[in-house]
Parts: structure tokens; C-alpha cells; sequence
């Protein structure tokens, strides 16, 4: 085999298909995706060359692996401590949630995790009702940007409490100036025309939101996705800075966050929520509105459920 590469996607003879992760004068750190520890395994070099080989399939998940430290103790590269597998992730999912994504609102938590799908669908339906079918591009064409914004204030009302984050500027007072609130709409509706997301029109947006008067940074990133999912759950993802750092560290998954809202952070984001969607239809997944219940119960702090005692009579 030719020279090794961080990131490679390699086939080793007995171990299967795995992805380098560090390089070494005299060993190379493979993970491979039959893996249930956090460790890659540590290969000696140059013995281990005649076992490796180029993959010649891919596995999405394990290219999209990322966040590999190396632990000073064993000499070997590993994914936090914290990390959880994706079998591990299923397991505590099924385990606050036995019916899968049939029956959400089981989850054993605060009653604003309980209703987290529904609210999420609710406002679905009010963006569909207010704003879809081109009822949106039309008021935006008879230059009626007040009740655009009043329709979109209608449609984030169900979700509020789900996105607030303590450097979130609130959806409202970015609206409030309506000649840069024309400009966001405009933007947002040519997002949402095509059938996936595109890096232009995803930038124009961005670009659309930085307009807007007194914006942190990175307060940016639920201003600019928090429409896209409601309206489009299939295909986009709403990014909240904190929340999608810890899932990115917890899950192993690639992000590139940067505080200002850019394409190769919110494309890396979508490219990981497809994965798990993936990953997650046989429990009755359908879109990116249960990745995002999936990963809000997988990484949180929930109480396990008390055993029921069975009376004898």
C-alpha cells in the first residue's frame, strides 16, 4: 500500500474497513467501524502495510468520525470519554423511549422534552398553513414584509422555548427593521426553492442575517437555520452553537464549527444529520425533526426511571 494519510479510509485483511486517524514514524492509528471502544487500534509499521489496503466501500458514518485525541497514558488515539457509540446512543434512546420515534412524547424528562417532536411538527404545520405553496414569496411580492414578519413570529411561537440560547438575540427584535427583514425573506425563500440546500443561497442568507442590527456573532446560526428546519425538516437543521458543539463531541461527529454561520459548518452539520437518520429509520425515524429529538435525549441528563413495584395481594 502507498503512503498513509489522515483520514484514509482504509480495509485491513482480518479487522474490516477502517479510517486512519493519526500517522506515525513507526505505527499508524486505525479506527474501525466494527469498533464498540472509543480507542482506534494502534498498527506497527511497516508490518502492518502488507494488511491494508484502500477501501474500496465507504461507510458515512465513520468518514464523518472526528474529534481524536491522543491519550498520553496508553500511547493511543481516542474519541472523548464522554463518547458515546451508536449502539450505546440506541440503547439509552430505546431505553427512555421503548416505542422509538412512535411515541416521543414518552421520554422521561421536563414536560418541554416530553413535547419536543410535537411542538417541532405544530410548527411545521403553521409555516405550511401561513407561508407555503408560494403564500410567502407572494406577500414578499406585494411588498407586505410586515405580515411576513407576523406570520413568522406565528410560526416560531410554538418552538420558542426549544431554541433559546443564552447568546440568542431574540427571533422578534431581529425582524423588527422591516427594509433588512426584507432582505432575510428574500433570501430565505430562494433557499428554500431548490430541492436541497446550495452553498450560494445558504451564504445569502448568512448574509442576509449579519444585516440585521445588533446580532452577536453567533447568534447567527439559529437566526439563519431556525426557518429552513421548521419549513423544510427533510433536507435542513437548525444549529444551535452550544447544544450541536456537545453533540458533535458526545457522538463522535464531524461539525467544523466556527462562530460565524458558514457553509462548511452547516453543510458538515447536515452531512452528520443525514448519517444518523440513516442510522435511526429502523426505529421509525423520518426526518431531521427526530435527529433532533434523538440527539437532545441521547446527550442529556435524564433520571432513570424508578422500577415499578408489583404489589402482592
Amino acid at each position: 500500500m502507498g503512503d498513509l494519510e489522515n483520514g484514509m479510509m482504509v480495509q485491513h485483511a482480518s479487522l474490516g474497513l477502517g479510517k486512519v486517524v493519526a500517522v506515525e514514524p513507526k505505527a499508524v492509528h486505525v479506527f474501525f467501524a466494527t469498533s464498540d471502544a472509543r480507542f482506534a487500534t494502534k498498527l506497527r509499521l511497516p508490518m502492518a502495510l502488507p494488511l491494508l489496503s484502500p477501501a474500496a466501500s465507504t461507510n458515512a458514518w465513520l468518514s464523518h468520525l472526528s474529534g481524536f485525541v491522543l491519550d498520553a497514558k496508553s500511547g493511543r488515539y481516542s474519541l472523548a470519554g464522554t463518547w458515546l457509540s451508536h449502539a450505546d446512543a440506541v440503547a439509552r434512546f430505546t431505553e427512555m423511549v421503548p416505542k422509538g420515534f412512535a411515541d416521543p412524547s414518552t421520554v422521561p424528562d421536563a414536560a418541554e422534552r416530553r413535547e419536543r417532536v410535537p411542538r417541532w411538527r405544530r410548527a411545521h404545520e403553521v409555516y405550511t398553513e401561513t407561508l407555503g405553496g408560494g403564500e410567502g414569496e407572494r406577500l414578499l411580492a406585494a411588498g407586505d414584509v410586515a405580515g411576513l414578519v407576523e406570520r413568522a413570529l406565528r410560526v416560531e411561537r410554538p418552538v420558542r422555548a426549544l431554541h433559546k440560547d443564552a447568546e440568542k438575540a431574540s427571533f422578534e427584535d431581529a425582524l423588527k427593521d422591516l427594509d433588512v427583514a426584507r432582505g432575510y425573506f428574500a433570501a430565505l425563500f430562494e433557499l428554500l426553492a431548490t430541492p436541497g440546500p446550495e452553498q450560494s443561497r445558504f451564504e445569502a442568507l448568512a448574509a442576509a442575517v449579519a444585516a440585521m442590527p445588533g446580532v452577536p456573532q453567533e447568534s447567527g446560526w439559529p437566526l439563519v437555520t431556525l426557518l429552513p428546519f421548521i419549513a423544510r425538516p427533510d433536507v435542513h437543521m437548525l444549529l444551535r452553537p452550544r447544544f450541536a458543539s456537545e453533540v458533535a463531541h458526545r457522538l463522535g461527529l464531524e461539525l467544523a464549527y466556527e462562530p460565524r454561520p458558514n457553509w462548511s459548518t452547516y453543510s458538515a452539520l447536515l452531512r452528520s444529520a443525514d448519517v444518523l437518520l440513516e442510522k435511526l429509520r429502523p426505529l421509525g425515524a423520518r426526518d431531521h425533526v427526530d435527529v433532533d429529538s434523538f440527539m437532545h435525549a441521547v446527550t442529556a441528563k435524564h433520571p432513570r426511571p424508578k422500577p415499578q413495584l408489583e404489589l402482592v395481594t
